[in-house]
């Protein structure tokens, strides 16, 4: 299996994975554009994508669906409620259920239950798992991650940088909730406490405002005690492509 990193912060996110001749984009949350450029520049092609997987309907993960399903003929799989409040043009839709497995050619994709301020899923395919957007690590994503060799998981922000930070009050307390997003701290300690098999981390969804890779990178090195292969996201461009 082969994962490409094309875009992943709060100004958006798009994953390639790649496996059994089957190639699928997990979010489209940059333009069709910048994403044919960012995975041109990695060697990817569009012409090979079998299909696009949506997590959430916010615009940093899926406001390049609908052009790339237009203009490349690719199906986009959500679920209904994702589907109802999608906001993207005409496109080709697949609808799938948050408690059943599904495929793409010989991709078997799961749906695994996040917790946002919106209807929000993570996906495994294989042995990799990819999860974002979340205020706290579901039952359904520990039990997952437990199984995995390689994930992407959302590693947002330093909290005293939240607490600290400019936004109004409201906006903090959201950010910190259960359906928010995912701190350094809380990113690294599920790592440590579920992920035994993993090999390899990629920290993604970093907050432009309240973290850097810096603070994400010394966080992880302070609270995973195994020595696990790591990277952190880049927010600016593709990050890069990985073999696992």
């Amino acid at each position: 299996m082969e994962i490409s990193v094309i875009a992943s912060g709060s100004n958006g996110n798009c994953c390639l994975v790649e496996e059994k001749g089957a190639s699928v984009l997990i979010d489209a949350g940059k333009s069709g554009s910048e994403i044919e450029t960012r995975m041109n520049r990695l060697g990817k092609s569009l012409d090979d994508v079998s299909g696009i997987v949506i997590t959430h309907r916010h615009s940093d993960h899926i406001s390049g669906a609908g052009v790339l399903s237009r203009k490349f003929g690719i199906p986009v799989h959500m679920t209904k409620e994702v589907y109802s409040e999608a906001k993207i043009g005409k496109f080709d839709s697949k609808i799938f259920s948050m408690n059943k497995d599904f495929n793409i050619k010989k991709l078997k994709i799961k749906p695994i239950m996040t917790s946002h301020n919106v209807n929000s899923c993570g996906f495994v395919v294989g042995k990799f798992g990819y999860f974002t957007d979340t205020g706290i690590v579901t039952g359904q994503m520990k039990k997952a991650i437990s199984g995995l060799n390689s994930i992407l998981l959302e590693s947002n922000h330093d909290v005293d940088m939240v607490s600290n930070g400019h936004y109004p009050a409201f906006l903090k307390k959201w950010i910190l909730s259960d359906e928010g997003h995912l701190s350094n701290d809380n990113a690294s300690s599920i790592i440590q406490e579920a992920g035994k098999n993993l090999s390899f981390v990629l920290l993604g969804h970093l907050s432009g405002n309240h973290n850097t890779p810096d603070i994400a990178s010394e966080t992880f090195d302070t609270i995973v005690k195994r020595k696990i292969d790591f990277s952190v996201c880049s927010r600016e461009k593709e990050s890069g492509s990985w073999k696992i």
